[in-house]
């Protein structure tokens, strides 16, 4: 027995236009959101990442391998 919701060669639930509708939707919800500036906790631990690895050399790409 296939769930036809999950079979690749079903045709969506929803139409064209009303699934367009809904990514606008999701679109315009979201913009302001992709917009904000990231938090500076998130820079601060972004920074001590990058402190913590490894420094290579940009010529030095592919010769830590083996």
């Amino acid at each position: 027995m296939t769930n036809d919701a999950n079979d690749a060669n079903s045709k969506p639930a929803l139409k064209a236009d009303i699934q367009a509708k809904i990514g606008e939707k999701l679109k315009e919800a979201y913009a302001d959101v992709v917009n904000e500036p990231v938090p500076d906790r998130f820079l601060d631990l972004l920074n001590q990442l990058e402190a913590s690895s490894p420094k290579t050399k940009p010529d030095d790409k592919g010769s830590n391998k083996k």
